[in-house]
């Protein structure tokens, strides 16, 4: 009965972060609800397979995926919040004179100096 209650709590727990996510007015107060499905409804659904498995492999995959999970949560994170802000900031951005400014191969060439034209 307690793997079925902790699995109800998960997905309970996702289904409210999902809801206030939609709610919220811009993708940097969205990002802070993306934590709750990858950590905390992970761990719920962890223990309520280690309940009913008991100490088996499966126990020790979903042990390990949860892990996983919270370790790439912060990664994740982060990589969203800077594509959302090169996303802003893209055509308004320009270096100031003088500054260097490292460039990927491929990538254009940005025109420095007074003289720059876009």
């Amino acid at each position: 009965m307690l793997p079925h209650v902790l699995v109800c709590v998960a997905v309970v727990l996702t289904l409210l972060s999902t809801w206030l996510m939609l709610r919220m007015k811009d993708e940097y107060q969205m990002m802070h609800f993306m934590s709750v499905p990858a950590s905390i409804a992970a761990a719920f659904i962890t223990a309520a397979i280690i309940i009913q498995q008991g100490w088996k492999a499966e126990s020790f995959k979903a042990m390990f995926i949860t892990l996983v999970l919270i370790a790439m949560n912060a990664a994740v994170t982060h990589a969203s919040a800077r594509a959302f802000r090169i996303r802003q900031v893209r055509d308004k951005w320009r270096p100031a004179e003088g500054q260097e400014v490292p460039l990927l191969g491929g990538d254009e060439m940005l025109p420095v100096g007074r003289g720059a034209q876009r």
